[in-house]
């Protein structure tokens, strides 16, 4: 029978905040996150806002008539 091993991991600071997200939008999240073995549906999330945030750009609105 192999061993039990827990591994430390680097403890990251977080702050609990409360948004709305679309019950359709969330459901492809968590499958995603499943389909993927990916570690949680909070750290997928904050890779999203982080790769969108790393990758934003901002266009200016115009007055073309």
């Amino acid at each position: 029978m192999p061993d039990f091993v827990i591994k430390s991991k680097k403890k990251k600071e977080y702050e609990q905040f409360t948004c709305r997200i679309e019950s359709d939008l969330l459901e492809k999240v968590r499958l995603i996150v499943l389909d993927n073995n990916l570690s949680s549906v909070n750290e997928f999330i904050n890779e999203c806002i982080r790769f969108s945030i790393d990758n934003l750009k901002v266009m200016e609105e115009t007055d073309e008539k």
